[in-house]
């Protein structure tokens, strides 16, 4: 969806459709700076896990480096070297990214 930034004082505005904030129960929303631009997502209360995730958002060159370091573990190739088919405990999406 593509919208038009509506100038607010010194400030740009995006005006969100009212069935996205219907949707989405919007009330607050949080804005992040992200590799690929900016995402805007619903600001909820924030659990031990979720303040996990958002470390890792932050500090994801680090967790990649980390998976790295830890796939040439032996443990762990020998893990995957004999369960090569399955992986149910891998995280595909990080994977693809």
């Amino acid at each position: 969806m593509i919208k038009t930034l509506t100038s607010v004082g010194n400030s740009k505005a995006v005006i969100l459709p009212a069935q996205m904030v219907k949707k989405y129960k919007l009330e607050k929303v949080m804005i992040e700076e992200t590799d690929d631009g900016i995402l805007i997502r619903p600001a909820i209360p924030h659990t031990n896990f979720q303040k996990a995730i958002e470390k890792m958002r932050k500090n994801k060159a680090l967790v990649y480096k980390r998976m790295e370091s830890q796939a040439s573990d032996a443990e762990t190739i020998k893990y995957y070297s004999k369960n090569a088919n399955n992986l149910s405990d891998v995280d595909l999406d990080i994977i693809e990214e």
